[in-house]
């Protein structure tokens, strides 16, 4: 009967704590510093929220934004999700995003499985102040200093992600930020020779395991090489969100949802 009485208590707690770790949003701070950053964005903060797939908990998300107090927000992809889409509860989300710093946006694989919602979404996105970077780029100024924001549609909805890339960056001099959903593009990004890519998509390998890392990611199988934090390569870093929400697999272990939050340094090097 003590067995039991053990092994039932025992249950108890791992359910209690497979619960809250799908729920726990944690935000993880990453310090990009690089020679390219000019003085006048020394400090800026951009926070990242990726793979949101209306999770019914999206409210704690616009508090952790709150107190981050970022500069901008960047939204990369699958603010929906394709199989239990509510477009209402992810315009509401963006709502008070957008409130809070200039969001910018691209889209995911379930924006484009979700058919005919996906043009309602934009245009949501829209009168909400969100701003869509699909398969386009912005200035971003501050103190008569700039640098480039990107952003890649996601190559479900079919687009050449290489040739866009390739025009998107041509002629570009200054401090480049990517958005683009897909984190196993990473070679792709550093051909391109863009200094800094956000994506997600790979759920921080959905169940992770201690000192081996993600167990299984979209697009990239077991044991994925590109699944949660910091990669860097011949100058072009990419951080990879862990995400918000679950899809197919409605179940995260040892892996909590998160957001990231960069802040540019001027200097060399990188660094967490």
């Amino acid at each position: 009967m003590r067995k039991l009485t053990i092994a039932c208590l025992l249950l108890a707690l791992l359910t209690i704590w497979l619960l809250w770790g799908n729920t726990a949003l944690e935000v993880n701070t990453f310090v990009i510093a690089d020679e390219e950053i000019l003085a006048a964005f020394d400090g800026f903060r951009i926070a990242q929220v990726s793979d949101l797939h209306n999770a019914h908990f999206w409210e704690k998300v616009v508090e952790a934004l709150e107190e981050a107090e970022p500069d901008i927000i960047v939204l990369t992809g699958d603010l929906i999700d394709s199989s239990n889409t509510d477009v209402e509860a992810a315009l509401h989300f963006a709502e008070q995003a957008a409130e809070i710093a200039p969001c910018y946006y691209v889209s995911g694989n379930h924006e484009a499985w979700s058919g005919g919602v996906w043009d309602g979404l934009c245009d949501g996105l829209e009168r909400a102040g969100v701003v869509l970077l699909e398969d386009e780029k912005v200035c971003l100024e501050r103190e008569g200093e700039a640098l480039s924001l990107l952003g890649l549609r996601d190559p479900a909805f079919g687009s050449d992600q290489n040739a866009v890339l390739e025009a998107l960056t041509a002629g570009e001099d200054v401090f480049t930020i990517l958005l683009s959903h897909r984190p196993e593009c990473f070679v792709l990004y550093v051909q391109s020779g863009v200094d800094l890519v956000f994506s997600g998509h790979a759920h921080g390998g959905q169940f992770r395991i201690p000192f081996l890392g993600g167990l299984v990611a979209p697009d990239q199988g077991f044991f994925p090489e590109f699944d949660s934090g910091l990669y860097e390569k011949n100058g072009t870093a990419m951080l990879v969100s862990r995400g918000v929400g679950n899809s197919i697999i409605p179940l995260r272990i040892n892996n909590r949802p998160e957001i990231i939050l960069a802040e540019l340094k001027v200097s060399i090097g990188i660094s967490e």
